[in-house]
């Protein structure tokens, strides 16, 4: 597990951002619950995958930092020179769900993701709601899975005892790859 730690300044990045998100999707009925505290987390996973890439010395494109990019892959890698691209999912949960929620992709949202990404990152913070004073955070990078793993993990029903249950494909932790396998054990495109 990759721990990331993000700075006050990234962290005022992402709750902005999400307050704008959350705006835009809020009358939507998603996948799972549209809450600002969700897009707020995303965010900062989608900072934590981008630290963790930079940090590496990849070349990348953020679609995650562009409104009008939201039907994109979060992040795009650039491979072999330019020459091949890894299309980047970032999930982010919170540690409160991620034992009975986490690692799941709605069975509704996945033939969406199968068009735009290529992996899915896996991302984990502590935080459970809104901050009330934002400070840094540190975000874990649990590993990731190919959209393939992904369509073949379990298909279950999900959802805590007063939450909408949702069909969902969900991979075990244990079938998580490893961050250090990554970009390196992705098959690129």
């Amino acid at each position: 597990m990759e721990q990331i730690t993000l700075t006050l300044e990234d962290v005022q990045w992402a709750m902005e951002v999400a307050q704008s998100s959350f705006a835009r999707w809020e009358n939507q009925r998603g996948h799972y619950n549209n809450r600002l505290n969700s897009h707020f987390k995303g965010k900062l996973g989608e900072l934590a995958v981008e630290k963790f890439l930079a940090g590496q010395g990849l070349k990348f494109d953020s679609h995650f930092r562009f409104a009008d990019r939201e039907k994109l892959a979060d992040i795009v890698l650039k491979v072999k020179g330019y020459t091949s691209i890894i299309r980047i999912e970032v999930k982010t949960w919170s540690a409160a769900y991620w034992k009975e929620l986490g690692r799941c992709i709605a069975v509704d949202q996945l033939s969406d993701l199968k068009k735009k990404a290529d992996v899915i990152i896996w991302c984990l913070t502590d935080l459970h709601d809104l901050p009330q004073n934002l400070a840094p955070v540190s975000i874990a990078l649990c590993g990731w899975s190919s959209i393939h793993d992904a369509q073949n993990a379990p298909v279950k029903l999900t959802g805590l005892e007063n939450m909408r249950k949702v069909e969902n494909h969900q991979l075990a932790e244990a079938d998580l790859r490893e961050m250090a396998s990554f970009p390196a054990g992705v098959k690129v495109r």
